[in-house]
Order: C-alpha cells, then structure tokens, then sequence
C-alpha cells in the first residue's frame, strides 16, 4: 500500500456506503442500479477494444499497480475494472494511470451483506439452470461466507453475471486479464468469455517470491508448467541460468522473502501443546480452498486440482490419523483467508497443533517434512530445503522435486519416504533446475525494490 496510507483512510461518507443496507431491497437496488448506470459510467472514458484487465489490487496494493501502469509500454490500449469500493477508489483514480471504472459497490472484492434473507427471483433461477457456471459461482460463495443469507449468492451472481455481460457488450475487449480465476466473480467473467471467444489471461503472485506470473491457460493445476508438466521440463536453459536461479533461492532464504509480509512473531515449538521433542514432526499448509480451484468439489477440480481430498480440513482428518498412528508431531498453518473466514475449525485437535499470526518461514524450519494440497507456500518449503509431499497440482507437478501422493493409498508411504530421506540431492538439482525454467520463461519481477531482479521483465 502507499507510504502515506493515512490519506486514504476512509471518510465518514465512506463509512456510510457500509452501513447503506438495511433490508433486502436496498442490496437488490444496488445490484440492479450498478448494471443500469454503466452506460453513462462508462461515458466520455477512451474506448476502443481495450485489454481490459480486472480485479481488486487496489486494495492489496503491494506493487501491482505500478507493476500494470508498466503494461502501458506494451500496450496503450488499456482499461481496469478496479474492483474496489470506498476509500480504494481514491486510490485507483490517484494511482491507475488509464481508464478505468469501479465495480458497483456489493460487486467489490470481499464486499457482502451477511447475514441477510434475498429473495430469488424466477429470472435468475432460470439463469442458473441454463448456466451452470452461474450456479457455481453461487455454490462457492454459500461455501466461503458461513453467515451468508438464504438467496443472496444466487441474486449475486445473477447480477453478476448481468454487468459482466453488459460491460462487455459496451467496451468489446480484444482481452481480458483477471487477477486470480478461481474468485466467484472471475469464475462468471472467464465463462462469458470462453462463450464469447473473447481471449482470457490470469494474473496472480508468483510461486517465486518477488514475482508476477500472467498466464493463457489456467492457474495453479490449470497452468501450462502443470497441464505440461513434461514440456516445460525440456525448456533449455544455460549455466548463466542456474547461476542466477542459485543467487535468488539463496536471497530468498537469507531474507525470508514472501507474497505477503510476515509477522515477526516465530513459531516456538516448546510452546506447543502437543509437540514432543525426539519426534518427527510434519507441518501441513492450508491453501485458500475458495480461490485455488478448489471449491465448489467437482470433475474440473479433481481432474486439474486435487484428486483425493475436497478441502483443506478433509486432508488434515486424514493427515491427522496418520501422525498419530506413527506418532509423529503435526502442525497445521491454515491460510490466513481460511481463518479470517472461521474455516480453520478441526472437530478433534488430539495431537494437532494449529499455529497463526506466526512467520511461516519460522514454521516451514521446524518441519521433518512440508505437506500440502495445493499451497504456494510448498515453493518456500523447497527454497527453505525441507522435503515436501503435494497431494495436489501446482506448477511443481511432475518436476522430480517434490514426493507426489496422488491416491489415497500411498500417501502414508510417502510421507515415510519423506521422513527416512528427506530433502535428496536430486531434488535439489531439480529445483534449482525448475527454478531456473520458471525465472526464464514464465514468472516476471514484481517491479518492488529489493536486492536483484526475480524473473522476466516486462
């Protein structure tokens, strides 16, 4: 965010969009009025088949908007749908150095009545049926949001799916970029898209801290160096490339380098409940399951995602037997999302130590062996040279650097393997060989300053 974040505290008249909505018809109204006044939203802006990129990094800012103002020297034909409201629109007019709207207020990233009964109408119901995409949207957003009211998701994601189609129909994109696919919002805007042939990228942080990766087919399991794994593997690389893959993963273990700044707070194992010392200890890492491909379960999100395991929890019961049957110390850092959402809650904590608000770097240190479904935070376990095992799909499939545990029935093999040989040799080459593919080919730098460039430049 800015230095001087202060200024863009929110005014009380701000405060108030907040508090504007005090029974169903209210939220409806705002719902409905965001799609009528486009139009003229849209008036006098300069457009002309625009790449049009879309998302909320106003409101996480972390170097993104002036890594997409560098998109001018590539294209200047460029339009953002900032999906902001209040105090963070300020921030995208002082910041965002083209055209650009903000969404309607109750379409904002993370903006929600909870707790409120909507009734559905027959209009979206029927949309629902013949879009099931839709209904999808509908289906995470009843997942992600516990006290979310009967009805809301469903006239969410029907106006939703109005002023993507409506904002469309007046701005004729060349392209659409989306700052992560998996946010309900996206997952509506990607499907227009495809029905559309309108051609679709998505960008998100990057696995190798201090980089920005922009991808054409997918994210996560659905990105090319996971849908290719193979392919990419053969993607030719010199002695200057492992050498400079060597100088970032020593960078980014020396400073802890992360996405997100850490809490200085570390992890103090003697502090545990349950931790013993003498004992192999197996740290988990939760993933985001409502913006990782994972949630709403079904074909897509177990052919590209995660083919054992439905969800963050559903991995951590099984995990959680397994340690205890081989006496092992567990550890499991949920997502930080996940907890802020209360889907952190286990049934049964025996032998389980859960751990937040702690540096993950502290924790990934105290592990025998990293497990994980789909977490990010897998690439740091590896920079960090701790073994991992991944039940799920990210760009790290198939690259020979991690234990793989695709099926139910090895995933205790695996995670022994692990324990008996750890972080090997091979695997270490293998990283460092990988890293050097993805700092080459596919992740840019970030444009934040800090000791040396990670990645391509723009």
């Amino acid at each position: 965010m800015d230095n001087n974040y202060n200024e863009y505290m929110p005014t009380e008249s701000e405060r108030q969009e907040y508090l504007a909505y005090k029974s169903p018809e209210d939220v409806l109204h705002n719902f409905n009025e965001g799609v009528m006044l486009l139009e003229s939203e849209l008036s006098g802006k300069h457009i002309d088949s625009p790449v049009l990129i879309c998302g909320g990094m106003a409101a996480f800012d972390k170097g993104l908007i002036d890594f997409i103002n560098r998109l001018l020297e590539l294209n200047s034909n460029l339009f953002l749908l900032s999906e902001v409201t209040a105090e963070y629109r300020r921030y995208t007019s002082d910041k965002i150095r083209f055209p650009f709207i903000c969404t309607p207020h109750l379409l904002a990233k993370e903006i929600i009545v909870l707790g409120m009964d909507i009734p559905v109408s027959q209009e979206a119901l029927d949309l629902s049926e013949q879009k099931p995409y839709v209904k999808e949207a509908a289906d995470n957003m009843n997942e992600r949001y516990m006290t979310i009211g009967d009805g809301y998701a469903q006239m969410w994601s029907y106006y939703a799916y109005r002023y993507v189609c409506r904002l469309l129909d007046i701005i004729n994109p060349c392209e659409v970029w989306l700052w992560n696919e998996f946010y309900a919002f996206h997952h509506i805007f990607r499907n227009i898209c495809r029905e559309r042939g309108i051609a679709v990228r998505y960008m998100e942080f990057g696995c190798i801290p201090g980089t920005i990766c922009i991808e054409k087919e997918g994210q996560q399991g659905e990105s090319i160096p996971a849908r290719h794994p193979f392919l990419f593997s053969l993607k030719k690389i010199g002695g200057s490339d492992i050498e400079n893959a060597d100088r970032v993963l020593e960078y980014c273990r020396e400073s802890g380098l992360n996405r997100n700044v850490q809490p200085e707070q570390r992890i103090v194992t003697e502090t545990l409940k349950f931790y013993r010392a003498g004992r192999k200890t197996l740290v988990y890492l939760g993933q985001n399951d409502y913006e990782s491909g994972l949630r709403p379960y079904g074909r897509n999100s177990r052919k590209y995602h995660s083919p054992v395991f439905s969800s963050t929890l559903e991995a951590l019961e099984y995990i959680q037997m397994l340690a205890i049957k081989n006496d092992w110390n567990l550890i499991y850092k949920p997502h930080p999302i996940m907890s802020a959402l209360g889907h952190d809650t286990v049934t049964s904590a025996e032998g389980l130590d859960i751990v937040t608000e702690v540096d993950i770097n502290s924790v990934i240190d105290a592990a025998d062996v990293v497990v994980t479904i789909l977490s990010q935070s897998a690439y740091i376990a590896l920079i960090r040279e701790k073994p991992v095992v991944m039940l799920g799909y990210t760009q790290l499939k198939g690259k020979g650097c991690t234990y793989e545990a695709f099926s139910r029935r090895i995933i205790e093999k695996k995670l022994k393997y692990a324990m008996r040989h750890g972080y090997t040799q091979k695997q270490k080459k293998l990283f460092l060989r990988h890293t050097a593919q993805l700092l080459k080919y596919y992740l840019y730098d970030d444009g934040v300053e800090k000791k040396l460039k990670i990645g391509r430049e723009l």
